[in-house]
């Protein structure tokens, strides 16, 4: 098995790829296997608060169209 921080490298990635959704999922798979780590818990809540940002900004752009 992977490092922790090999992982943790991965969910980054994956996150700064702009998939925020899988990295979340990442995350909690991460979770059920070492509870309670407050650094992946914070990455979700990091994650989850970035996604929720996107998604309203991808809903404005579909109702108001984008500047471009």
């Amino acid at each position: 098995m992977a490092k922790l921080s090999e992982l943790v490298e991965k969910i980054d990635e994956t996150a700064r790829s702009g998939d925020r959704q899988r990295a979340i999922k990442m995350i909690e798979s991460l979770l059920e296997k070492a509870p309670g780590n407050q650094a992946l818990l914070a990455r979700k809540t990091k994650y989850e608060e970035e996604l929720k940002m996107q998604l309203r900004i991808e809903s404005l752009e579909k109702k108001f169209g984008t500047g471009s």
